[in-house]
């Protein structure tokens, strides 16, 4: 069987399916009346294209006009479209718009001055055929233009500089559609229906504003008996436009009510009646058929953004790569130099600082070498603080123990120096590999679509309330989920519900507050839409002294890529000290992620942190559960924490691993698993003061299920009776369960 990419790529096929296109619309174009009036369409189309396929305009314009009776009525329009074709062929012009402009003009009022020398035309006539000369060549332009755009076979992405083109074509498009009809169904309003729905869905207000007015202007012109129904179209669109965010059905419906309005006011008119039969067929085209991943596709309305977000992200994925090539090179070049400049060799150097210039050198190391060398060997060994002996006999004692004595000095401040220049390159090589990893982050989240118009109407709605914005951005992810940063000042007090309910209000999608982040003099408020799951969060602690504060600390939040973590820490020990380290660890932990970073990113810059600190050995564990409100799938990043029970379904899993804590090793390495979770699904994260001898009975609890809270403390009740009242270290127990998000969620 021969495949469908096969026949696309034949070049004979596309070549003979590109004649029988423009044949046909050749044809199209021939049946089209505006108001009444047939115009050189076909002259226009010809000029747009290459001579070949000119001569299939003009084959089909002059078939479609003997087959109708109407060759002899317009026969100027014919010899337009052969001057176009003849000189094209002849004078070879290049493929411009401004050449088919010229081209179409001249031709069609070089055929008005023939006509009207033969005196086959009136006056009145040659006249309004050199207007038309003039319509044919703005007509060629924007055809020209729009074909240059589909002939990459790429998705068209228009930009504010193409409206009028398209908008000229799309018009000239819907009213030749609209002399195409199956009994009384009008293919143009139909296809006008199925657009005006398709673009209010996918660019709201401004999308079916737009093309419900070029629908009705297209309709207008190819049916004034049609005309009370293309009147309703743009405000259709409007209508349709800011119910987008609606099921599909709602703004269908809507759009049909307006339609029956149309009909209503002029008393059931058959034209109107055929008009509204056929909005009704777009309509459930709309409907039944993926029209908007269509249109994206094949057509994109664009602007400088999404160009400048693919720049910036390549631009800072390059200057990621380019920072590690140089770390690479230092590490390198740091690796071959370290052993270039050793410690001197205490004996030899005295030997021959010393002995060779001595008098009697032959007597201590050639007739008693193997003494000698002993006794060199034992000062060399020996510390720098106890006191040298030279060897027995040596006539030179005080510059044998005095240069014995500097080369250890020497040799002390070139190890200092060494050290210190392995933690210096150490500390450099891990702030050169934290910015590498920030510089990606910041491009991944540069892979956003973001939405100007949307961007527009969200600082409008947030003005009008007094809220001061410095900056904002509505964009989508990968799940289409809506993601909307607001940027205040810092000394500005923000009202979280007042503004998820103002912009719930005004974009008519439900939009919940993340969290508040300050950096500075700005604050950052993120807000997004909910995603196909949502995640219940429940905790309990208890410590091992009352009178202090437990050394265990937990929390939740979330990100801007609609992600929810449960984090929690436990400090070394128990008590104030350990509070404050797992503090620290927690809330660092929270900023650099909500800034964008990766999990194991902010890790490592934390460890980092722990490890300068203080000369203490101070380590906190890290365990953090990220769970995707989209998938609801589970990440498990887990830094020498306790173990984690996942109830899926009725099975009881336990994930525990043995890995080092934040701040004991320069490279900290976490346990990964990732885990697929569903509506019902439980987690667990434990920290290691509840004793392994109780999971038995934590596994029993979780088979039998119950409330989240109350089996949190249950356990912690637990592990307090178990130990008579009074834990051996503090216990934190911090569980989540997984639920299907509502509307109101």
């Amino acid at each position: 069987m021969i495949e469908w990419n096969q026949l696309h790529e034949n070049p004979h096929i596309r070549r003979g399916g590109k004649l029988l296109l423009c044949t046909l619309t050749a044809c199209l174009l021939s049946l089209a009346r505006f108001g009444g009036l047939a115009l050189p369409l076909n002259a226009a189309l010809a000029a747009a294209l290459s001579p070949a396929e000119g001569i299939a305009v003009l084959a089909g314009g002059a078939a479609a006009d003997f087959l109708t009776g109407t060759l002899q009525k317009q026969p100027i329009l014919l010899c337009a479209s052969a001057l176009v074709t003849i000189i094209r062929w002849l004078l070879n012009i290049k493929q411009t718009p401004r050449a088919a402009a010229l081209l179409a003009g001249c031709s069609t009022g070089a055929s008005a001055v023939i006509f009207a020398i033969a005196r086959l035309t009136s006056s009145r006539e040659w006249i309004i055929w050199l207007v038309f000369s003039f319509f044919t060549a703005g007509l060629a332009y924007c055809i020209r233009q729009v074909l240059v755009r589909a002939e990459t076979d790429l998705p068209i992405r228009l930009h504010e500089g193409d409206t009028l083109v398209f908008s000229v074509c799309a018009v000239i498009g819907l009213t030749t559609l609209c002399a195409l009809r199956l009994f009384r169904i009008n293919f143009g309003i139909m296809l006008a229906a199925a657009l005006i729905l398709t673009a209010a869905k996918r660019y709201r207000i401004t999308g079916g504003v737009i093309c419900g007015t070029l629908s009705a202007l297209a309709i207008m012109l190819a049916d004034s008996k049609a005309a009370p129904y293309a009147a309703m179209l743009p405000a259709a669109g409007f209508a349709t436009g800011l119910l987008s965010g609606k099921p599909a059905v709602i703004s269908y419906l809507v759009f049909q009510i307006s339609g029956t309005i149309g009909l209503m006011l002029v008393q059931w008119e058959a034209a109107v009646a055929s008009a509204l039969v056929s909005g009704i067929i777009g309509g459930l085209i709309f409907l039944l058929l993926p029209t908007v991943q269509a249109s994206d596709r094949l057509m994109q309305w664009s602007d400088s953004d999404a160009d400048l977000a693919a720049l910036t992200e390549a631009r800072l994925e390059f200057l990621s790569h380019s920072i590690a090539g140089v770390r690479g090179n230092a590490e390198r070049i740091a690796n071959v130099m370290s052993g270039s400049n050793p410690a001197a060799d205490q004996l030899q150097t005295v030997c021959d600082t010393v002995c060779s210039k001595c008098r009697s050198r032959a007597l201590c190391w050639e007739h008693d070498d193997r003494e000698a060398r002993s006794c060199f060997r034992q000062l060399s060994e020996a510390d720098l603080s106890e006191k040298l002996k030279a060897p027995f006999g040596c006539v030179q004692p005080d510059q044998v123990t005095a240069a014995f004595s500097r080369t250890k000095r020497q040799n002390a401040v070139t190890r200092a120096l060494a050290a210190r220049l392995r933690e210096s390159q150490k500390l450099l090589f891990t702030q050169m590999r934290i910015t590498e990893e920030l510089l990606h982050g910041a491009g991944k989240q540069s892979r956003r679509t973001y939405h100007r118009e949307l961007t527009r109407y969200v600082s409008d709605v947030l003005a009008k309330y007094g809220i001061p914005i410095v900056a904002a951005a509505v964009s989508t992810g990968e799940h289409h989920r809506m993601l909307i940063e607001l940027y205040v000042p810092a000394d500005e007090k923000l009202d979280s519900v007042l503004i998820s309910e103002c912009l719930c209000d005004a974009l008519q999608k439900p939009v919940s507050c993340c969290g508040v982040e300050k950096a500075g003099s700005e604050q950052r408020m993120i807000l997004q839409t909910s995603g196909g799951y949502s995640v219940k969060t429940a905790a309990a602690q208890c410590a091992v002294h009352e009178d202090e504060p437990c050394g265990d600390c937990w929390d939740t939040f979330s990100d801007n890529e609609g992600a929810v973590y449960l984090a929690v820490s436990d400090g070394m020990g128990s008590g104030r000290h350990a509070a404050v380290d797992a503090r620290i660890v927690l809330s660092n932990f929270r900023q650099l992620v909500q800034s964008g970073m990766d999990c194991k990113a902010a890790a490592r810059m934390i460890n980092a942190i722990m490890l300068t600190k203080s000369g203490e050995e101070r380590f906190a564990t890290l365990d953090v559960a990220k769970i995707c409100t989209d998938t609801a799938a589970v990440t498990l990043y887990k830094y020498g924490a306790g173990p984690t029970f996942v109830k899926h379904g009725s099975q009881i899993t336990l994930c525990q691993a043995a890995t080092n804590p934040i701040g004991i090793l320069p490279n900290a390495e976490p346990y990964t698993t990732v885990l697929k979770l569903e509506r019902g699904d439980m987690l667990f994260l434990l920290t290691d003061g509840l004793d392994d001898t109780l999971f038995p009975y934590v596994r029993q609890k979780l088979k039998q299920g119950g409330d989240l809270q109350t089996l949190a403390h249950t356990f912690c009740a637990k592990a307090q009776r178990e130990s008579k009242g009074a834990p051996r270290d503090d216990v934190t127990v911090l569980a989540a369960s997984i639920t299907v998000a509502t509307v109101d969620e």
